[in-house]
């Protein structure tokens, strides 16, 4: 069974972005943002409970420093200065959870610009990889094929492959950029589609072929319109296939 997952607290003071009550009962795993593309302390407090609640499995979604951009700029950083910022984030979103009683962080997923960027640049993907090493984080979530599988299996973390349910592929199976009008998926029965067919290990290109991609867990983005109606059909698709 795939594992649902959701990128959520990504809020921020006064700005309004997702809604994270309305996902969290339909998800296995949230990855909860840790203030650098969006989150505050407080929604991160708040995040926290919910997952609590609802017995999510909480992660980490660091990004580079980029609020302005919501993390999808990308930054050329060095390593050390990187793995720096990787370690002030994914810390203080562990010493919080830690102290409103929750399992220790499950997974560290990057977010947006950084999690495309450390896929395709081995220094990058090892800073991401080493801070969940030291920080005791057992999961890295990243693309099925690329720079973040082979960090993580050199420090020999778990590695959860990841598909989306809200995004197109192109035929090279990479996400569709968001530049491009029809990279998102905004239909509730697109969205269950490709997640069903993401469920057998394909996928539909937007050149129309099939083709194989296998995946251990499932995203849907918190910040997309209309997430809970796609989480909720995504959910019962899911809920519905007969065990193996």
């Amino acid at each position: 069974m795939l594992l649902l997952n959701a990128d959520l607290g990504e809020s921020w003071y006064d700005r309004q972005i997702g809604d994270d009550a309305g996902l969290m009962p339909y998800l296995d795993l949230c990855n909860l943002a840790c203030g650098f593309h969006g989150g505050d302390a407080l929604t991160m407090q708040r995040t926290i409970a919910l997952a609590l609640e609802h017995g999510v499995k909480i992660g980490a979604h660091p990004s580079f420093p980029d609020r302005a951009n919501f993390g999808r700029q990308v930054m050329e950083l060095p390593a050390d200065r990187l793995e720096a910022l990787l370690l002030y984030q994914v810390a203080a979103l562990q010493g919080m959870a830690r102290t409103a009683g929750a399992d220790p962080l499950y997974h560290l997923k990057p977010h947006g610009a950084l999690y495309h960027y450390a896929n395709a640049h081995p220094s990058a993907a090892g800073a991401v990889a080493g801070v969940a090493a030291k920080l005791g984080i057992p999961h890295l979530l990243g693309p099925p094929t690329g720079e973040l599988r082979r960090a993580a299996d050199a420090e020999g973390l778990g590695f959860l492959a990841e598909g989306f349910a809200d995004r197109r592929y192109d035929s090279s199976l990479h996400l569709r950029p968001r530049t491009e009008a029809d990279a998102c998926i905004d239909g509730v029965a697109e969205a269950v589609e490709q997640a069903l067919l993401l469920a057998e290990g394909r996928v539909r290109t937007t050149d129309g072929c099939s083709r194989e991609l296998r995946i251990a867990t499932l995203c849907l983005h918190g910040d997309h319109a209309g997430a809970v109606e796609r989480a909720r059909a995504i959910r019962e698709a899911l809920d519905a296939i007969p065990p193996q």
